[in-house]
């Protein structure tokens, strides 16, 4: 998978883009790369990674060559995921995010991601600006708009594009994450 975010919070600036790629797995354990591209540098960093599913372990990460362990492979590994973590996030409060009192669906359309295509239905704000108060997030919202699909063979809600402006828990944002490409296997 590809994600690219972009935007600003309380004006510092982000534009990355991020893969994950698991290139094998046995018996719970998988091995997999990062890569990820920093808009302001353009620098690109290569990260390969070993976890252990069967007990939530990260066993190790290797970046230019060198190789961390224990609580330093754990550490970087989940700031390498944060970025996987606003799919998380958004998932996990996906009815927030599309509630009829403040949301409403544009329709739905088959969109390609890379080699996968699956249906997306678009949602944005009924109207603007709003203020939002659920589930801990205080926000003000300026602009918004979300796109949730279900990839093939999973039961996932996918956020694959969502655009949003305003006032956070006194944060200002205009941030744009979006899924750039997708490999369902």
């Amino acid at each position: 998978m590809k994600f690219g975010i972009s935007g600003n919070v309380n004006g510092t600036s982000t534009n990355s883009t991020m893969s994950y790629v698991v290139t094998s797995s046995s018996g719970g354990v998988y091995d997999g790369n990062f890569n990820l591209t920093t808009g302001q540098t353009g620098q690109s960093e290569a990260v390969s990674f070993v976890v252990d599913a069967n007990n939530d372990s990260v066993i190790s990460v290797t970046i230019s060559g060198y190789t961390f362990y224990g609580s330093e492979a754990t550490s970087t590994f989940d700031s390498l995921m944060s970025l996987f973590g606003l799919q998380e996030y958004y998932e996990g409060n996906i009815s927030v995010w599309t509630d009829s009192a403040y949301f409403h669906s544009t329709g739905t359309q088959t969109m390609t991601y890379g080699t996968t295509s699956f249906p997306v239905t678009t949602y944005e704000a009924n109207s603007l600006p709003f203020t939002l108060d659920q589930c801990g997030v205080s926000a003000t919202i300026t602009a918004y708009s979300l796109e949730v699909g279900t990839p093939p063979g999973t039961s996932l809600q996918f956020i694959t594009y969502i655009h949003f402006a305003g006032t956070t828990n006194g944060e200002n944002e205009d941030i744009t994450f979006q899924l750039l490409s997708m490999t369902v296997g």
